[in-house]
């Protein structure tokens, strides 16, 4: 009994010591490197709604952080469904810039059109064979080696609709970009 109550103790000093060390820094130490503006390429796969998708990503930087970003995919035709291709034009603004990994809020436009239609097959979105809506997300992004990251993306495309106002936008994208600097 003594001596499972001496390992508790110790233990939960141990604990105690740890995290006072660890929430200690210096107040002269200057905040990490903000990770400098960059191209970035990358190959694309998700789903919208529950279709798969696979395509690719252009990234331009605007600013600290910041960059316009334009995306282009194809939604094989699943079951009964026509293929169609979907195009993104958006602006990624990041939440913490100087953070090694990156957090962004993205805003942007989504195209969806039916890429072979038949007159008796219906678009994306209704009748229509192109549909165009609003988009916005969050984009989280994790170093993975000196010129490769691995990028997640979570979007709502706003449909305005009574029964679906929201339809849901994931992916996962393998980026390159050049340089290390970090």
């Amino acid at each position: 009994m003594r001596l499972s109550l001496a390992l508790a103790l110790m233990l939960g000093v141990r604990l105690a010591v740890a995290t006072m060390a660890a929430a200690q820094t210096a107040d002269d130490e200057p905040p990490p490197p903000a990770i400098p503006p960059r191209f970035e390429i990358g190959g694309v796969a998700g789903l919208t709604i529950a279709f798969p998708e696979v395509g690719v990503l252009a990234s331009v930087p605007t600013g600290p952080g910041s960059a316009i970003e334009v995306a282009v995919g194809w939604l094989p035709g699943v079951v009964y469904e026509v293929e169609h291709m979907v195009a993104q034009a958006q602006f990624r603004m990041p939440f913490h810039p100087h953070l090694r990994s990156r957090r962004s809020l993205v805003v942007g436009v989504t195209r969806l059109s039916a890429r072979r239609r038949n007159s008796y097959d219906s678009g994306f979105w209704g009748d229509d064979a192109t549909a165009t809506f609003p988009h916005a997300g969050v984009s989280l992004q994790w170093p993975m080696g000196r010129h490769a990251d691995l990028r997640f993306d979570a979007q709502g495309l706003f449909t305005f609709d009574r029964e679906l106002p929201m339809v849901p936008r994931a992916t996962t994208t393998f980026v390159w970009h050049p340089g290390g600097a970090r």
